[in-house]
């Protein structure tokens, strides 16, 4: 299955960016063709009508046109999306064809918080169902993750380390359904 990731802050030591690479190894050890798109290669110039997409906008285009699933890892800013991962949204919307209607979506999201950046999935669920996007109706949050993440970005907490397959599995099970 040829699956995309993004997400992630723009800081170097992303606690968002560790669970995304983390994630991407996971789904690579299953046997999935894997794109994640993190960090610096999410620093796409603000939308703007009639400014041409960027060489990054049109890669990340290019990966969900193929994808059979999204993972969004998303840091939650004042309990809603970042404004870089929002930017990127809108820069997809207006790209022909449209990579949103019927895209099976997973969403995570880790945070130093005691909600594990829960707050801001819900912003996300609204802004994808309104481009057609299929989010997931489990999530992955992981509360404290500055004490919760090892250096690899797996969770060290049992309970959140036992969801992260079983997640995984409801995911790739609703993205062979929706897009086989």
């Amino acid at each position: 299955m040829r699956l995309v990731l993004m997400g992630g802050s723009l800081r170097p030591q992303s606690l968002n960016g560790k669970l995304l690479r983390h994630l991407a190894r996971e789904l690579e050890g299953r046997g999935h063709e894997v794109a994640a798109f993190g960090g610096e290669t999410l620093r796409l110039p603000l939308y703007e009508d009639g400014l041409a997409p960027s060489a990054e906008t049109r890669a990340l285009h290019e990966a969900l046109q193929g994808a059979q699933g999204l993972v969004i890892v998303s840091p939650e800013y004042n309990a809603g999306i970042p404004g870089h991962l929002k930017n990127a949204v809108d820069w997809l919307s207006t790209l022909k064809p449209s990579p949103w209607p019927g895209l099976p979506v997973l969403l995570c999201a880790a945070s130093p918080g005691a909600f594990g950046g829960a707050r801001s999935l819900m912003a996300w669920r609204a802004t994808l169902a309104n481009m057609g996007a299929l989010a997931l109706p489990e999530v992955l949050t992981v509360p404290h993750a500055d004490q919760q993440l090892d250096e690899e970005g797996r969770p060290t907490e049992a309970r959140t380390a036992a969801a992260v397959p079983k997640i995984l599995d409801g995911f790739l099970a609703l993205a062979a359904r929706l897009r086989p």
